[in-house]
């Protein structure tokens, strides 16, 4: 009660995407450019809660990473989920999550879906895990960046 899905982005340079990049920025990860975030470089899909008043409560985000000759070309990544600090605790996570893994095979027509979280993020694995989503330990990520730097996942 009291939140709703609002419209897909539009516009890269539109007051809805960059709301959405600053709720992903304050709560610690570095978003995507707008055009990445409304699909301008390929198929992609930003999902995103509001309360009554109007405010951005919550956001994610998928997108295929994997180019044609991947085996998993058909496999999109999911993240960039976000909560506003005065909406947490209230399960928005998870059904932003889970409305955007949704999405991703009805609208994107994905095979799968994967998302990446540090295995010491637990608040992320749990809510990851808890829309159905599972450690698949066959699988292996790296990701490399400087250890004083953002990032894009916690």
């Amino acid at each position: 009660d009291g939140f709703q899905y609002l419209p897909d982005l539009q516009d890269a340079e539109h007051d809805d995407t960059k709301a959405a990049q600053d709720l992903m920025a304050e709560s610690g990860i570095v978003p995507f450019s707008g055009s990445k975030l409304v699909g301008n470089n390929g198929p992609a899909i930003t999902v995103r809660i509001g309360d009554d008043a109007g405010h951005l409560t919550a956001v994610a985000h998928a997108y295929f990473p994997h180019n044609a000759p991947s085996p998993f070309n058909r496999s999109a990544w999911g993240g960039l989920v976000a909560v506003s600090p005065m909406h947490r605790g209230r399960g928005l996570g998870k059904h932003v999550n889970a409305k955007l893994v949704s999405e991703c095979f009805s609208r994107l027509d994905a095979e799968s879906i994967h998302e990446l979280a540090a295995a010491t993020n637990l608040p992320s694995r749990k809510m990851i895990e808890a829309i159905g989503l599972r450690l698949d330990a066959t699988l292996k990520c790296g990701i490399a960046m400087a250890s004083d730097g953002a990032r894009f996942t916690k």
